[in-house]
């Protein structure tokens, strides 16, 4: 079965500022004036496109690690299959693999001594 996945609108007030990072990515890459006459579209193309891509992981990345450095909100401080409060323990590195790449980072770890099983507070039920 194919993954399904909703269209993300990118919001009004974060164009000029996806703009701006664009043309300051291009002074970056190629000067001033831009591409010499003779760059190849192609070339071009797929760097754009390796570009997009280690930004939008790089993106998720940071995403995923500043929500995880944020205090576990209060129900998520229970083992979700007894229900009793957990202490937290140290951050475990994480890896997902998206569209775009793998995304990497530390996220909270708990521990339940009574049910013998660790998890990540993040996730409330499996699957979600």
């Amino acid at each position: 079965m194919a993954k399904e996945t909703q269209a993300v609108e990118i919001p009004a007030h974060l164009r000029p500022v996806l703009q701006a990072a664009a043309k300051n990515l291009l002074h970056h890459l190629y000067g001033s004036e831009g591409p010499a006459w003779g760059t190849r579209f192609e070339t071009m193309e797929q760097l754009v496109k390796q570009l997009g891509n280690y930004l939008g992981t790089e993106l998720l990345q940071q995403a995923l690690q500043r929500q995880a450095d944020q205090p576990v909100p209060e129900p998520l401080r229970y083992c979700p299959s007894c229900g009793r409060s957990t202490p937290p323990r140290q951050p475990e590195p994480r890896s997902v693999e998206t569209d775009l790449g793998i995304a990497n980072w530390q996220e909270p770890t708990s521990h339940c001594d009574r049910c013998r099983k660790s998890f990540f507070p993040s996730v409330e039920e499996p699957g979600h």
